[in-house]
């Protein structure tokens, strides 16, 4: 019995895995069920074995990946050693899937993710990270209530406006970091986006100004100085040019 569930889930997670490349490459709408399944060297019947259709197959791949976030940010709620400040700001790392520190690896992902035919993709994202996160963060935020370092009544609703100004600022970022490339100076503007959604924390909560940092200052500083940097060599090479 041991061995089928493994079968099983093997089968299922090379499945998500195939699919969430295929997406990522081609597309949600531009993917079919016949394009996973062909990849993956399986039948229809297979496919429908573990999924009533192409968006169960989303909507189950978009759990595992939110799920993944949980995992890392139950293990920082749980702790019984950290203030509830500490907490917060290690939850808001937490839940950044790509590191800061890998400028490429972002902007793939988010070249990927902000595809029109990722519309769909991006929201059952968005609606899952509410669905299973703000929990988690309202837990944090109502033990800071408890030890009197946030002033909120409304714990759950405070969490849930923090993940909606997220949205947001996610948007936002993503544009910045998907032209770059083409205009460096706009990663300038990248600190004071974090800065007015830090500003928008600390307002919702009650946080004393200043104590909500979600990304470390000095990954921040590290990209400014690279792309000054990048920024000197564009207007060099233009000098030149002329």
């Amino acid at each position: 019995m041991a061995r089928i569930t493994k079968e099983y889930h093997e089968r299922k997670n090379e499945l998500l895995n195939v699919a969430q490349e295929l997406f990522f490459t081609r597309g949600y709408i531009q993917t079919s069920v016949d394009a996973i399944i062909k990849k993956v060297g399986v039948s229809k019947g297979t496919f429908y074995y573990y999924f009533k259709s192409k968006e169960d197959l989303m909507n189950k791949l978009v759990k595992r990946m939110t799920n993944q976030i949980l995992i890392e940010v139950k293990k920082i709620t749980e702790r019984t050693d950290l203030d509830a400040l500490t907490k917060l700001n290690k939850a808001f790392i937490a839940t950044r899937k790509t590191k800061l520190e890998n400028i490429e690896l972002v902007k793939l992902y988010l070249k990927v993710l902000y595809k029109d035919e990722n519309i769909i993709l991006r929201h059952k994202i968005y609606m899952s990270n509410i669905d299973l996160l703000v929990p988690e963060f309202a837990k944090i935020i109502q033990q800071g209530v408890e030890e009197k370092v946030f002033n909120t009544p409304f714990p759950r609703k405070a969490a849930r406006l923090i993940f909606e100004l997220a949205q947001i600022l996610g948007d936002s970022t993503a544009k910045i970091f998907l032209e770059m490339d083409e205009n460096p100076e706009i990663i300038e503007k990248l600190k004071k986006e974090i800065d007015i959604y830090e500003d928008g924390i600390e307002r919702i909560i009650g946080a004393k100004k200043g104590s909500i940092n979600i990304v470390d200052r000095r990954v921040i500083k590290n990209i400014l100085e690279k792309f000054k940097i990048k920024k000197m060599k564009k207007i060099k090479s233009d000098s030149f040019g002329n």
